[in-house]
């Protein structure tokens, strides 16, 4: 059976932990082998032309004409699949394909995870983030938190996984270093204010994290992260999930977060047996 992942040593699992809580990043460096990321490749794109279709998978195109601000969210009756694209901005519902399960079970997620959050870990999104080639958005910076959010509490960390190079040409990600440390800033989610951009949105605190294939990084749902478009030939692809406390409910409907780790989660052979996704968490039953 062929070993998909590349396991962290003990004295870099630490040094990833310090990185994370210093700079509010941290860089994994290559975490799945060349065969796998070419299974998880093919996998997304046989999703975005749908030749593998799951019922009620979470689709989000990019916009027409490459404007973020003109995009909708928690958009339910345009969050589906609308015919073969390579403009999906986004495509969700990932914990319940076998492949990407696989991935986020792997030993070396789980262990930071476990470090980070606890025992009993739930997704928050697991989801491919592409920017395409044709008319890209740029992401603003902003935080993965927000008290707008109806949550009973905060997701913790997110990975990336450049499953395509992922290059300051290309719209590789961008971090601020250190902006974690600051809690919410402004609602957490944008960052409009003038006077915070000023302050935060600084050269010398800007880090672009370049990724080769196979890489990836964690950082803190906390730190402002944002990138631009896409000025190449090529889509850039990466894979994304965060994580959670699996006690954290949403306040609306009272649902849960998908389990990943601990007892009763998420397993290749339990997700096989289901005909459809189940609904989002925050769609009222």
């Amino acid at each position: 059976m062929p070993n998909n992942f590349i396991n962290i040593s003990n004295s870099k699992f630490n040094k990833i932990i310090d990185d994370f809580e210093i700079k509010g990043y941290a860089n994994l460096g290559k975490i799945i082998t060349e065969q796998f990321r070419k299974k998880l490749i093919k996998r997304t794109k046989d999703l975005m032309m749908g030749n593998i279709k799951y019922k009620n998978m979470f689709f989000k195109l990019d916009d027409p004409d490459g404007n973020y601000f003109n995009i909708k969210h928690e958009d339910i009756k345009n969050e589906v699949f609308s015919g073969p694209s390579e403009r999906y901005k986004k495509i969700k519902d990932l914990e319940y394909d076998p492949l990407f399960l696989k991935l986020i079970k792997s030993k070396s997620l789980r262990q930071i995870a476990t470090k980070l959050v606890g025992n009993n870990v739930a997704s928050m999104r697991s989801m491919i983030l592409n920017k395409s080639y044709i008319k890209s958005s740029i992401l603003p910076f902003h935080q993965d938190v927000s008290e707008n959010w109806p949550m009973t509490g905060k997701p913790k960390f997110t990975l990336w996984l450049a499953l395509s190079e992922a290059t300051k040409k290309n719209g590789c990600l961008q971090v601020i270093e250190g902006s974690h440390k600051y809690g919410i800033i402004g609602d957490g989610n944008n960052l409009f204010d003038k006077k915070l951009k000023k302050e935060f949105e600084k050269k010398k605190n800007i880090r672009f994290l370049e990724l080769k294939p196979g890489e990836a990084i964690i950082f803190s749902n906390y730190t402002l992260h944002g990138s631009n478009q896409n000025k190449t030939k090529k889509n850039r692809i990466g894979f994304t999930a965060c994580f959670l406390d699996h006690k954290i409910k949403h306040k609306v409907t009272g649902k849960s977060y998908p389990k990943i780790y601990g007892k009763n989660s998420l397993t290749i052979s339990s997700i096989k047996k289901l005909k459809e996704i189940p609904p989002k968490v925050y769609e009222k039953s």
